[in-house]
């Protein structure tokens, strides 16, 4: 049944609803809007009262006379029939959202089930089962299919690009060389943890059932069964809290949307990196996600990237609402409820961020000539490591120094490369320790210091591993 009422979702009629996110109206992806639009959020609560009603039948209080009206055609009318919009519009003479919307489930609900709606609930039974219904529904739903295709567009760049000599930067320094599919596998393998965490995180969503200080005080009294929780949550596929009061523990649902809020930093990572790479420094990134700039001289900007980069700003500052509204007063107060209600504006602008990023990583081309020609311009000294640590092996006492100090400016100043640079140091200074030193480095070492292009270590073996990596 509960495959049923989430399949209806996209059938809801839109013509005329609001279907406005928490965000700002510019961010609004379509692929969230039947989950988590405006008009669409009292759907959630119907789902859970009417699943209920499904557990008063299931375990026995509710007698078949009345459970035969609890057909997939009444649920449909329901989803069909309520809203948001309308519920506000009764809720300005309850005084109270719940109350309303059990006034405009009555309306089409058989007078025979009248008696068991809401019956031993509590209003936020119904919405902190509902937010987590959503959220967990909206991410397996939405989120999870757009994760896994971000994540064979990322592989697949990496695929391509497992040999492509690049220089590694530190600092934003060239440092020892990597591979094009290098740099791409660091950001995806975190991407592939945070993803698998976020779907960990989203199955462990609570919900609950235990009345108005969680006691569980008028089931207890008025039903026969003390299953009504766990079947409901079995029905709805949630976690119940082991304990609650009128609300559910707030870090199940911190946890997840922190960890969007992770995710999203890869993705800012992935986005600054594109940038920097795309500038006209660096040129070893195009990409047709660019727009041209007002001034006529100037190539693409990466807009696409920056886009990715800035949305993590806003997520952040989402999030802080989330982490200020951890702590509840004895069983519970009413101060959070107006923040709760924009809680999802963190899973909002992550999508649309996820979106972005699609859009950069598909458009994105490695520029192979420009790779190769960033590394060639300091391709002489960057084995500079493994020359001092060949020297500290054998012995030579500041070895570090001695190369980043004399051996690598001198490299630099006559265009040397590192052999060149040792043998006109020695040439020149006849320095017998260093020299008997320096004899004793094999060919093997020597010809990386020659061919620093090959100096990669398990760039390659790592980039293909990670190719295969899927989420």
């Amino acid at each position: 049944m509960l495959g049923y009422a989430i399949s209806l979702l996209p059938d809801i009629p839109t013509k005329f609803r609001n279907l406005q996110m928490p965000g700002d109206g510019r961010y609004q992806p379509e692929e969230l809007k039947l989950y988590l639009g405006y008009d669409m959020w009292t759907r959630w609560l119907v789902i859970v009262e009417y699943f209920w009603m499904l557990t008063l039948a299931e375990i026995g209080e509710m007698p078949e006379k009345d459970a035969k009206f609890l057909t997939k055609e009444l649920l449909a009318k329901l989803l069909m029939n309520i809203n948001t919009t309308k519920q506000d519009i009764i809720e300005k003479k309850t005084k109270h959202d719940i109350l309303a919307l059990l006034v405009l489930m009555r309306r089409y609900l058989p007078k025979e089930l009248h008696r068991w709606l809401h019956f031993c609930a509590t209003s936020y039974d119904i919405i902190n089962t509902a937010y987590a219904l959503q959220l967990k529904t909206v991410f397996f739903h939405v989120f999870a299919p757009k994760l896994k295709y971000l994540d064979a567009i990322w592989r697949k760049t990496i695929y391509e690009s497992v040999r492509v000599l690049q220089a590694g930067r530190t600092h934003l320094q060239t440092a020892l060389p990597i591979t094009f599919g290098f740099w791409g596998s660091n950001l995806h393998n975190r991407f592939i943890g945070s993803s698998r965490k976020a779907f960990d995180l989203a199955n462990e969503i609570q919900g609950k059932f235990t009345g108005a200080v969680g006691t569980s005080a008028s089931q207890r009294v008025l039903l026969k069964s003390k299953e009504g929780e766990k079947v409901l949550m079995e029905m709805l596929g949630l976690p119940a809290a082991e304990i609650s009061t009128q609300i559910t523990p707030p870090e199940g649902m911190a946890r997840f949307y922190g960890e969007l809020v992770l995710l999203s930093g890869i993705l800012t990572n992935l986005g600054e990196d594109v940038r920097i790479l795309q500038s006209s420094q660096f040129g070893e990134i195009t990409s047709a996600s660019s727009t041209l700039s007002t001034m006529s001289h100037k190539k693409a900007n990466p807009i696409s990237a920056e886009n990715v980069a800035g949305m993590h700003i806003i997520i952040i500052a989402e999030y802080m609402k989330v982490l200020m509204t951890l702590v509840s007063d004895l069983q519970r107060d009413l101060r959070w409820s107006c923040v709760m209600r924009s809680f999802s504006a963190v899973a909002v602008y992550t999508y649309q961020q996820i979106l972005t990023a699609e859009k950069t990583l598909k458009t994105i081309k490695v520029n192979r000539t420009m790779c190769c020609e960033n590394f060639n311009k300091q391709a002489n000294v960057v084995t500079a490591e493994l020359l001092h640590l060949s020297l500290q092996r054998e012995g030579l006492k500041d070895a570090h120094r001695f190369v980043n100090k004399t051996i690598v400016p001198l490299a630099e100043e006559q265009s040397f490369n590192l052999i060149d640079a040792m043998e006109a140091y020695l040439s020149n200074h006849r320095n017998k320790k260093i020299s008997k030193i320096w004899n004793k480095i094999g060919s093997d070492i020597k010809h990386y210091l020659l061919h620093p292009n090959e100096y990669t270590g398990d760039a390659v073996e790592i980039s293909q591993r990670e190719a295969k990596n899927i989420l």
